[in-house]
This record gives C-alpha cells, structure tokens and sequence, in this order.
C-alpha cells in the first residue's frame, strides 16, 4: 500500500499541473478573444512616422538605401490595412501601441526621438519577445495567436523594400535585361544580392 505522504505528493502534484494548465488556457483563450476582435485600422495612419523609423531600424540607410527611402512604411501600412486575417491586424496594431509605451517607460521619449542604439535596443527587445516556442507548441501559438509582432514587422519590412523601385535598383543588384541566363553563378567581393533570380 503507497504511503499517505506520496499520495499526498501526488495529488498535489497533480493539482498544479491542472492549475497551470487552467491558468495557461485562460491566457490564451483571452488573448484569442482580443485578438479577434475588430482592429482600429484608422490608428495605422496616424503612426506613419513611428512605423517608417521601425523599418528604417531593419534596414536603415548605409551605403544603400534604406527602407524609409525606399518606403516601406507605406507597404506595410496598406498590407495591414488589407490584411485577411484579423489576429495580425491585431498584433500588429496592438505591437506598435506597445512600442510607444515602452519607448515612453524606457526612455521618456516618442519612439521617433530615440537615437540610433535606442531604437536598435528596442527593435531587439520587441525581437526577444516575439520569439516562439520550438516544435509543436510553437505551431499550436502561431495557429492561435497569429504570427507575433516582430515577426510581422520583419517579413512586410523585408517583403516591402526587396520588391520597391527603390529597394531593387539601388539596394540590390539589378538587371533589367540579363544578356544570358546563368543558372549557377558565384558572387564577387562585396556584390549585393540578385533581385531578380
């Protein structure tokens, strides 16, 4: 017969495993709920500036330009706007209203008045929290939650100025007519990436 202190243990155990599973489902149907309510997409407009210097923070001005120049901001704003699935309108949305708020408790100071490594260590900071779990969990957040902020930010960013006039003429290598196909070809010291493949 087990002894009453390892049953004791067990129930315990036991208990607290429901109850973070509880705690854990709360959360997330929660968040679920917020997040699919209906987004303030008229905010976006409102926050060109902020979301300009955010993607300027991905890729900002070297001896390329950068993705203000190119104006990514302005692709991402209209993908958001026309953005099928609400939960990433919604973090999106929700993501740059907590930029503005971490940049004001962190630095006293819109998000637009930061300096260089400011920004930098607020783009990383909103980097950390959107990383996701691995494997399966990270599958079942991304299906219930959506996509993170950071995340959505990045790939419009990145989408945006590889596919402006901007972005591909003068910040990638681009020919708009290659005189011969080459399906192999090796990169030179310092050459910027293809455009087009």
């Amino acid at each position: 017969m087990p002894n009453q202190k390892i049953m004791n243990r067990r129930k315990f155990i036991s208990s607290l495993f429901i109850l973070a599973g509880g705690a854990a489902a709360t959360y997330y149907g929660s968040k679920y709920l917020e997040l699919t309510d209906s987004p303030d997409i008229n905010f976006l407009d409102q926050q060109k500036e902020l979301i300009g210097d955010l993607a300027e923070t991905i890729i900002p001005t070297t001896d390329t330009p950068g993705a203000k120049e190119a104006m990514v901001h302005e692709y991402i704003i209209h993908m958001i706007k026309h953005e099928r699935d609400v939960k990433i309108q919604n973090n999106f949305i929700n993501g740059i209203k907590d930029v503005k708020e971490y940049a004001f408790s962190e630095y006293k100071l819109p998000f637009e008045k930061l300096n260089k490594e400011q920004k930098i260590a607020t783009v990383r900071y909103f980097q950390k929290e959107g990383e996701n779990f691995k494997g399966n969990l990270g599958k079942v957040r991304n299906k219930v939650l959506g996509k993170s902020f950071f995340l959505i930010l990045k790939e419009y960013t990145c989408i945006g100025y590889c596919t402006s006039t901007v972005g591909v003429t003068k910040g990638l290598a681009y020919q708009a007519i290659p005189s011969k196909y080459l399906a192999i070809t090796n990169y030179s010291p310092g050459q910027k990436s293809w455009a087009t493949k």
